[in-house]
């Protein structure tokens, strides 16, 4: 939240928010004038959302799919994803970004983090049992081009390793 640039006022879509954390965080700095929308397929990890929030103002919870947004073109400032990107499948990823772009402002920014490949033996292997078991059979190929794919969509696209190593941060930009 603290790298996407969002502000008092911005509109802030969280994708596949499971238990809302992250959207949690962005509604307390978007305000008042605010909006917060965590997105999930899962009708349990938005009640367990709600359940967390505390009846926040200007925070919703909507249950969709992502590759599907059913939200106008240009309805928010910023679009984060946290640690659920890989999970999607192969299909999916390439329709998220392509609805992330869709639903972001001009100048809006996407933030996805997720797990950087760990550089210990037994841990790297667990990590792609996860990856395999979870979501993408092809996460290896995705995640050796994802700067490159993130590139079609979005410009100025970074990745940001976190102090431990452990996660990376992408951001993109939409023209």
């Amino acid at each position: 939240v603290e790298r996407s640039g969002a502000a008092e006022g911005a509109k802030v879509l969280d994708l596949c928010t499971g238990t809302g954390s992250v959207a949690i965080e962005a509604n307390k700095v978007v305000g008042d004038h605010g909006m917060v929308v965590g997105l999930d397929f899962s009708r349990g990890m938005l009640q367990k959302a709600k359940e967390k929030a505390h009846g926040a103002k200007n925070l919703c919870w909507i249950e969709a799919s992502a590759p599907f947004l059913p939200f106008k073109g240009e309805s928010f400032h910023v679009v984060l994803c946290s640690h659920a990107f890989y999970e999607l499948r192969d299909w999916e990823k390439i329709w998220v970004l392509a609805e992330v772009k869709r639903v972001l402002k001009p100048g809006g920014r996407f933030l996805m983090m997720e797990h950087e490949e760990p550089s210990h033996p037994v841990v790297r292997f667990l990590y792609k049992v996860r990856l395999a078991s979870m979501g993408s059979l092809d996460a290896k190929r995705f995640i050796a081009r994802e700067l490159s794919l993130f590139s079609r969509f979005f410009k100025g696209v970074v990745k940001e390793k976190s102090p431990t190593g452990n996660s990376k941060l992408i951001v993109g930009i939409k023209e």
